[in-house]
């Protein structure tokens, strides 16, 4: 299951509770509606986000309008932080999948909880190195041909189900709807061609698809595949 350390997240906050309280206190809540977005490319990096509930996909667009997902924010998580850190403006664009629950606070009051719990800094660095080390592990897998790519991402997706999971040979459904346009975004393919492996998959005994559900028949089979 190694291919898949970068998804093995823990809320952000972890043995941090008074850093937490304290960042809940000053940043604001705020919810959103499926496919809210929650900053543009090219927007100033004054902020940063804690996600308290749903999902929220990080993107990028080319000149041509495509869309190309780099990562998936999960309940626990925290996102903005390079820009942020560096005073730079968004690499990316980020978008809620689903209704969610986000925690937004600005520079000036994260530079503080900083500089009060050092316990804090050390984490955002962790945070950040990893983030780093997983890009280049993106990197290397867009290499890969569609049908692997989509296997990778379908897994990534029915992650936190997984892990909870005593057998991975048991069917999982994807806990999120996703449509065929989000998947190619993902895997920087068309819909087409993301159709077509998806019936290949289906043809194959290894997805079973309702609307924009997704059940992995057999999550075990997809990390052969992975691995051939």
């Amino acid at each position: 299951m190694n291919d898949f350390w970068h998804l093995e997240t823990e809320d952000f906050f972890e043995g941090l509770q008074d850093e937490k309280n304290v960042f809940l206190t000053l940043a604001s809540r705020h919810l959103l509606k499926r496919q809210d977005t929650v900053f543009l490319e090219g927007e100033a990096g004054a902020a940063c986000f804690y996600i308290e509930s749903g999902l929220v996909r990080i993107f990028s667009s080319s000149l041509t309008g495509k869309e190309m997902t780099l990562f998936l924010r999960r309940k626990g998580e925290v996102f903005g932080l390079a820009e942020l850190m560096d005073h730079t403006s968004r690499k990316a664009s980020a978008q809620a999948l689903t209704p969610s629950v986000i925690y937004t606070i600005g520079r000036p009051a994260f530079e503080r909880l900083l500089q009060k719990y050092f316990s804090l800094t050390k984490r955002v660095i962790s945070l950040l190195g990893k983030r780093l080390r997983y890009m280049g592990k993106r990197l290397s897998s867009q290499n890969g041909d569609v049908r692997h790519r989509l296997a990778f991402s379908l897994i990534s997706l029915a992650y936190d189900r997984l892990q909870k999971s005593p057998n991975w040979e048991q069917p999982c459904r994807l806990p999120h709807p996703i449509s065929q346009h989000q998947l190619a975004a993902m895997v920087g393919s068309t819909q087409p061609t993301v159709s077509s492996v998806l019936q290949d998959f289906k043809n194959e005994n290894l997805i079973d698809t309702a609307g924009h559900t997704i059940t992995l028949l057999s999550p075990m089979k997809f990390i052969y595949l992975l691995n051939t």
